[in-house]
């Protein structure tokens, strides 16, 4: 034990006499402390905001939006709004995509994102029941740095949050102005469902309105038909009324084909209708004149002109029912009245023809009494009959047009309800967009039309039939209640279903202090290192002392590198605590960690060195390497290749860093004392190497040492 002594005495004597041996020792103990402290300070928080916010990402928007319920909406623009206030990357807004890629290219930013021109209309495709997934192109910049792409990552993540939440708020806001629009009123609270049946009630009324001026309009072109080609064979003297009613046929079509409105088909219609009962009255009573052989003598012409006429009357009576089929049941009492007394004449009428055509072998003075009553009796209706069309010109005729936009209005409305609800409605909201197109242009086709119009309407009741049964089910009742009470819940419930509620384990508070023992372990490493470099581990003979032993040199000499190891963890671990400030629950076990860490490893190289030499120091820069690209210090091990898997366990920086992790997480019952005990091992082996593995390899150091000297260029 002496002659360790006297070695490590004579080491310590001889540098403190030489004052560029102490300046190298004092270098020696401070140098791995600055590249521990330039590591950690230099990834104190490479992912905070204020690191990634220098990271340049160019973000251009190409959204053209679209329109939902009357709601201007363009997600994109939104997008580009929440980003401007978000600090996470250095955001820097172009105003083409050309411009943004250009500056990935060239390096002016690390990364770019472009939302193309129809990212809202995809977004929200479901709507429309198919689901488009909307993209934003993402280019990025993986030459210029390694780690840049894993920090602008959170550009991507930033910018899909950012969409979510405009997204879910921009739906939520169209949501509920749809909801005032089925309500019909502006006030909040309102059930949804009221509000869609009640419009689609007001609908229904009005296209069953529609549905009987329809069935009117074809009754009258039927009746019409019927009567032209039953006058047309009556008496010569007919053929003006003939000309006529073709020509009010014909005007009927015109009009259908060219009307700029249904209101004013509906008049003008019932109004041809009127004129040419009347004119058919006329020809009636013509040939009931003839009958009565006041025009001339036509013979047996006469009689089969009254039994046209016969024929006529029912046509005639049909007629009149089509023409006030739209209309009536809305009428008011006197315009009833005029109605039911027109319908008692005509009936009148043809009573009065059908006993004037029965009664072939009458009297002349019997013919002329029943022709004077018939015509008496077509003048009276006629004059009901204008006075009807005076009425319904100047009174119904007014209500009649606001009913009918009163039924466009609701035409339009429920279809922007249908367009804004978007549900499954069996075909009907296309069925009102082409009807909408038919109240404005009117139709060529009327049997087409009503069966159009008469489809509606089923699909209608049908409609209303699920939304009643869909107000009967609770889970709807509950988010409308959802809805009325607090939609800003719905839209949050919507983008975050699921809340996270994380819990902190062992937090450290930046990823600096979580790197220090990585980087603190290395430079204790470096430190060993540098030492054997400098340091001599053969000691030379020394006056005074005689049969030393190899293990005292071993010992005696190893105790300066022993020191000197303690001086460089004492000052790197005092600047990680005091100097970088890093997180550290327990700084006593933290000095204590490194501290064994220093012992170990100045013992483990002292050791490769004095048994294998320059082959030992090359092996220890070996194991080194090993070590930091597999000890796990950076990435997990787990995501390693498995090389490095295996050999993690037999290397000693996994167990110096574990324990420094403990003192600066949390300690964990007694993982600590276990990575302690596991340095120790270390111990063991490196007195092995140093002590017995030495001996054999004595003799092959010195031949190597003396080559090395003869090359001239080799210390």
């Amino acid at each position: 034990m002496s002659n360790v002594i006297k070695i490590f005495l004579t080491d310590a004597r001889r540098i403190s006499q030489n004052v560029v041996a102490v300046v190298i020792i004092m270098g020696l103990s401070i140098l791995p402390s600055l590249y521990a402290w330039f590591n950690i300070f230099s990834n104190w928080d490479p992912y905070g905001s204020d690191a990634t916010s220098n990271l340049k990402v160019a973000v251009v928007s190409e959204d053209a939006g679209i329109s939902i319920a009357g709601n201007e909406v363009n997600i994109g623009s939104g997008v580009i709004d929440g980003l401007k206030s978000n600090h996470t990357i250095g955001w820097v807004f172009v105003e083409t995509s050309g411009e943004a890629v250009d500056g990935v290219y060239d390096g002016t930013y690390y990364a770019a994102l472009i939302i193309p021109e129809k990212f809202t209309e995809e977004m929200i495709s479901f709507l429309g029941g198919e689901v488009e997934h909307p993209d934003i192109i993402y280019y990025e910049n993986a030459k210029k740095n390694a780690i840049a792409p894993k920090i602008t990552q959170k550009a991507r993540t930033a910018v899909q949050e950012q969409v979510n939440s405009t997204f879910v708020s921009t739906l939520a806001e169209s949501l509920m102005k749809v909801s005032n629009v089925l309500a019909g009123t502006g006030e909040d609270g309102v059930d949804l469902t009221d509000g869609v049946l009640s419009k689609l009630n007001s609908l229904s009324g009005e296209l069953q309105s529609y549905i009987n001026i329809l069935n009117s309009f074809v009754g009258i072109l039927n009746s019409a038909q019927s009567i032209i080609e039953t006058s047309q064979v009556m008496m010569p003297s007919l053929n003006q009324m003939v000309s006529t009613g073709e020509a009010s046929i014909n005007s009927m079509q015109s009009m259908l084909i060219g009307a700029s409105g249904t209101s004013d088909t509906v008049a003008d219609m019932v109004s041809y209708s009127l004129e040419m009962v009347n004119d058919s009255l006329s020809g009636v009573a013509s040939v009931v004149a003839e009958r009565m052989g006041n025009i001339g003598n036509y013979g047996t012409n006469a009689t089969d002109a009254v039994g046209t006429a016969q024929t006529l009357m029912p046509y005639l009576e049909q007629m009149f029912d089509n023409a006030v089929l739209g209309w009536e049941d809305s009428a008011d009492e006197s315009t009833k009245t005029q109605i039911q007394a027109v319908r008692t004449q005509l009936a009148l009428i043809r009573t009065d023809v059908d006993v004037l055509a029965a009664n072939a072998s009458a009297t002349r003075e019997e013919v002329t009494a029943l022709a004077n009553k018939i015509s008496t009796e077509i003048t009276a209706c006629q004059n009901a009959i204008t006075a009807l069309k005076d009425t319904f010109t100047y009174s119904v005729k007014p209500q009649l047009n606001a009913t009918m936009n009163e039924m466009q209005n609701a035409m339009v409305s429920t279809a922007s309800i249908l367009d804004g609800v978007d549900a499954d409605f069996g075909g009907v909201q296309n069925a009102l967009g082409k009807y909408q197109a038919t109240l404005e242009q009117g139709n060529t086709n009327l049997t087409q039309s009503l069966a159009m119009a008469q489809e509606l309407l089923a699909g209608l009741n049908r409609i209303m039939t699920d939304i009643v049964a869909l107000q009967q089910d609770e889970q709807y009742q509950q988010v409308i209640e959802i809805i009325k009470s607090d939609p800003k819940l719905l839209g949050e419930f919507v983008a975050s279903p699921v809340n996270l509620d994380t819990v902190g384990i062992y937090e450290i508070e930046n990823y600096g202090s979580a790197m220090a023992p990585f980087y603190t372990i290395l430079a204790l490493w470096v430190g060993a290192l540098i030492l054997v470099a400098i340091i001599h581990v053969k000691v030379e003979p020394i006056e005074g002392l005689e049969n030393v032993k190899p293990y005292q040199e071993f010992f005696g000499r190893y105790i300066l590198f022993f020191l000197i190891g303690q001086v460089q963890t004492l000052i790197t671990v005092f600047g990680d605590l005091f100097y970088i400030r890093i997180q550290c629950h327990n700084p006593f076990l933290f000095w204590l960690a490194a501290a064994v860490s220093s012992l170990v490893f100045t013992l483990f190289i002292y050791s490769l060195t004095v048994a294998f030499g320059n082959v030992g120091e090359a092996l220890a820069i070996i194991v080194m390497v090993i070590q930091v690209a597999g000890a796990g210090g950076t990435f997990p091990i787990e995501t390693l290749p498995e090389v490095y898997q295996f050999l993690y366990k037999y290397l000693p920086f996994p167990y110096g860093m574990n324990a420094m992790r403990e003192t600066i997480g949390g300690i964990y019952q007694m993982d600590y004392w276990k990575c302690i005990g596991a340095l120790g091992i270390y111990l063991g082996i490196s007195l092995f190497i140093g002590l017995l593995l030495a001996k054999p390899f004595r003799k092959l150091n010195h031949i190597i040492e003396r080559s090395k000297e003869k090359s001239g260029v080799m210390i």
